[in-house]
C-alpha cells in the first residue's frame, strides 16, 4: 500500500503526519461520490466492458464480478474494470489493524533507507503487503486464496517498493507529491469540500510523471515480468491509476472528475450485453457454478481463484458422484461436496 499511498500524496514519515489527507474517509465516500458526480455509473448487469484478451486475442463475452476482468476463453487476466471496482471502494483500504502496522514499522523503514538495507525494507514491505492482503482481499485478484499466487503478488508489490524508494529521482517525485497535496486549496462548498482545479492539475501532472518513471525504473530490473498473472505494464498502470482516482473523485467537480477519468484512460468504452450459450461447469475446487462459453479452454472462478480446465470434460466424482471441472494442471482433486480426493485417468 506504500506505493499506492504516494500516489495520494500520502507519507510514511512520522513529522508529517497532521499533513495527511484522510485516505479512509475519502475512499469512504467514492461510491457517494460517483452518483453526485458526472462520472461513470456503477457498472450494471446489462452492460460489460469492452475489452480483449491480451493473451489470446478473444473479445470479453461474460459479465465479470470482480474488478480483475479475466478471459472467458483461457481465463488470463485481460483487464481492470474501474466501475465495478467504485461498487465497494473501502474494500481497498485495509483500516486499523494494517494502519497500526504500518505505525509500528516505520522507524525500522526509515532506519533501513538511512543504511540503505535494501533486504530489511524488503521484509517490512512483504509484511505489510501480506496484512493489506489478508484484510483487502476484494482490492485483490480473486486468486489471493491460492497461497503461491498470493506469494508472488506480495513479492511483486514489495520489490516494486524497494526499487521505487531506493531510488533518488523517484523520491523527488514523491517529495514534490507531499509538498503540492500539503498546498492544495479547497473550497468549503456543500454538501463536501472540493480541491481547486487550479492546484489539483499540478499535482496529478508530477503523479503521471511519478508513475511513468517508477514503470521506467522497474522494468530493466525484470519488475514488471513479476506480475502474478502476467499482466501487461499497460495494465498495471491502469490499476495504479484507477487507485489514485478512486481516492479523489470524491474531491473533484464534476468537470475535473470527468476530466480525470478521460486523461487517466478509466472511463472505459461499455457495450450491451449480448447473451451468449453457455455450458454449465462447476469448480473443482470450490464446487461453484461456472457459465462457459463454446470453445473455451480456461476460465477463472471468481469465487474462489482457481484456474479451471474446461477444455476437458467433467467427472462424477467417484464418491458422492458429484460433477467436478479439474483445475488448470492438476490431475487430482478433493471432491468439493464429499472431500474425496478424485484420480483424472489417462494424464
Amino acid at each position: 500500500m506504500g506505493f499506492l499511498k504516494k500516489l495520494f500524496g500520502d507519507s510514511d514519515e512520522p513529522e508529517k503526519q497532521s499533513t495527511q489527507i484522510n485516505l479512509d474517509d475519502l475512499m469512504a465516500q467514492a461510491t457517494q461520490a460517483m452518483q453526485q458526480m458526472n462520472a461513470p455509473q456503477p457498472a450494471r448487469a446489462e452492460f460489460i466492458k469492452k475489452t480483449q484478451c491480451h493473451l489470446c486475442g478473444a473479445a470479453k463475452s461474460l459479465p465479470a464480478k470482480t474488478a480483475y476482468v479475466y478471459c472467458d476463453f483461457c481465463g488470463g487476466l485481460t483487464d481492470y474494470d474501474f466501475q465495478i471496482a467504485c461498487k465497494n471502494p473501502s474494500a481497498a483500504m485495509p483500516g486499523p489493524a494494517y494502519e497500526q502496522l504500518l505505525r509500528s514499522l516505520q522507524q525500522d523503514m526509515a532506519n533501513s533507507l538511512v543504511a540503505n538495507d535494501t533486504d530489511k525494507f524488503r521484509a517490512i514491505q512483504r509484511s505489510l503487503f501480506s496484512k493489506w492482503v489478508e484484510l483487502c482481499p476484494n482490492a485483490c485478484s480473486p486468486r489471493v486464496n491460492d497461497p503461491a499466487y498470493r506469494e508472488q503478488f506480495v513479492n511483486y508489490m514489495a520489490e516494486m517498493q524497494v526499487i521505487c524508494n531506493f531510488d533518488d529521482k523517484y523520491k523527488s517525485f514523491a517529495k514534490t507529491v507531499q509538498q503540492q497535496t500539503v498546498a492544495l486549496n479547497w473550497t468549503a462548498t456543500f454538501p463536501k469540500p472540493l480541491v481547486s482545479t487550479e492546484t489539483f492539475w499540478p499535482l496529478y501532472q508530477t503523479v503521471r510523471e511519478q508513475v511513468d518513471y517508477s514503470f521506467e525504473i522497474v522494468r530493466p530490473l525484470g519488475v514488471v515480468d513479476m506480475h502474478p498473472d502476467d499482466a501487461p505494464e499497460s495494465l498495471q498502470k491502469e490499476m495504479a491509476w484507477s487507485m489514485f482516482a478512486q481516492g479523489w473523485l470524491p474531491c473533484l467537480s464534476p468537470e475535473d472528475s470527468e476530466k480525470l477519468l478521460e486523461d487517466s484512460g478509466l472511463k472505459g468504452e461499455y457495450v450491451r450485453l449480448e447473451p451468449k450459450e453457455t455450458t454449465l461447469r462447476h469448480c473443482g475446487t470450490c464446487g461453484g457454478d461456472l457459465q462457459v462459453i463454446l470453445g473455451a479452454k480456461a476460465v477463472l472462478c471468481e469465487s474462489c481463484g482457481t484456474r479451471v480446465d474446461v477444455g476437458n470434460d467433467e467427472i462424477n466424482c467417484s464418491n458422492c458422484a458429484g460433477l467436478i471441472s479439474f483445475p488448470v494442471g492438476s490431475k487430482r482433486v478433493n471432491c468439493p461436496f464429499c472431500k474425496t480426493e478424485n484420480v483424472r485417468m489417462g494424464w
